[in-house]
């Protein structure tokens, strides 16, 4: 899915958001209880407010992780794999629905990302402070919405979850979490919509004062509150953008985000599950010295495939081409010059609907 995709402009601001508020057990200590509510109840409730699209940010990377946990590095990251992000849990739920009936849109593709507690994004470098998190890829994934259960025990309508932390702050921005939807007919990106979701400064101040790691910064507290905020200033954004919660600092927060979009299509047929795996993986040597990488992929169904061989977050080896359901191999040939030594390939498959996975496999190059 290619980032240069024109936005499609259908949103404007309006009336006020309905959001509802849900919390859940965290795996991480103790529980706050489920509100005894439909988790669909949302999409049945009639109109809701269209919700201001807002800039995507320059810390957007689609790293085209389907995941709901998105707290950790993952463990194929070329950066602390499997390092999980410390904070206070949240478990965000995301509503999107039609703003004029309140109906679900399923098959949507929802994509978060946030800055950690100290204030940084994953795989960025430059960032406040000269700190680099390059080859990381913490707190950032994406649901597809009437698909994908995360934490829940089944699928809901028009929704997604994810389980992640309380954002930290940076100079310049009220504590946020980003947002993109994205609805796909055929091959083509058919809504690509960016959101930010605030809190209040009062649950801001709350966690940043009472929690570590976020109260061993200075200032503990973000120096840019809602109201003053660049981004915030939709006349609508405080009823349609700020997400209210459930919770406290020790069980974790939860809280439900609800997206009203227009002349969106549901298409949860598009969004069915694209299965894929590696059958095998490795490097073999021809007699006349030249390296390749052959990777066997099996699939359900027809796929885009870029493979590439990666060493040091630098892929060294690179092969592409479009798959039918069945076994098929890719072949990566390897520059003369590359050096022997452990490599991983990274497979990443995209089928028509726009459904992604990526798969991964140890290997060693030979001298």
């Amino acid at each position: 899915m290619e980032q240069r995709i024109t936005r499609r402009q259908a949103l404007g601001a309006a009336g006020t958001a309905g959001a509802a508020l849900l919390a859940v057990r965290s795996p991480l200590g103790a529980v706050t209880d489920l509100v005894a509510a439909s988790p669909a109840a949302a999409a049945t409730a009639g109109a809701v407010a269209l919700t201001p699209t807002m800039t995507e940010g320059p810390y957007w990377i689609d790293e085209m992780l389907r995941r709901f946990d998105v707290r950790s590095n993952t463990a194929t990251a070329s950066a602390a794999a499997g390092t999980v992000q410390a904070g206070v849990p949240l478990l965000l739920k995301i509503n999107v629905l039609d703003a004029s009936s309140g109906g679900p849109i399923n098959g949507a593709h929802v994509d978060i990302w946030h800055a950690n507690a100290y204030g940084l994004y994953s795989d960025e470098g430059g960032q406040p402070g000269g700190s680099t998190t390059s080859g990381q890829n913490f707190l950032r994934g994406y649901q597809v919405t009437g698909v994908d259960a995360g934490a829940l025990a089944s699928a809901v309508d028009g929704q997604v979850n994810f389980r992640t932390i309380w954002p930290g702050w940076y100079q310049g921005r009220a504590i946020h979490i980003h947002v993109r939807v994205r609805t796909y007919d055929g091959s083509s990106v058919a809504t690509n919509y960016t959101t930010q979701i605030f809190f209040s400064d009062a649950d801001n101040a709350t966690v940043m004062n009472g929690a570590a790691p976020y109260n061993s910064r200075s200032p503990k507290t973000d120096p840019t509150s809602d109201e003053t905020d660049n981004i915030f200033t939709s006349a609508d954004a405080a009823s349609t953008n700020v997400a209210p919660v459930t919770g406290g600092i020790n069980e974790g927060f939860a809280a439900t985000f609800t997206i009203g979009l227009s002349g969106v299509a549901s298409n949860a047929a598009d969004a069915r599950a694209l299965t894929a795996t590696i059958a095998s993986a490795r490097v073999v040597e021809s007699q006349n010295g030249n390296r390749t990488a052959v990777v066997s992929v099996t699939t359900n169904g027809r796929a885009t495939a870029r493979a590439s061989l990666v060493r040091d977050g630098k892929a060294i080896a690179r092969a592409a081409g479009q798959l039918t359901a069945g076994t098929h191999s890719l072949r990566l040939a390897i520059a003369a010059g590359v050096a022997a030594g452990p490599a991983t390939v990274k497979l990443v498959l995209a089928d028509s609907a726009g459904n992604t996975m990526t798969r991964t496999r140890k290997v060693t190059v030979p001298a």
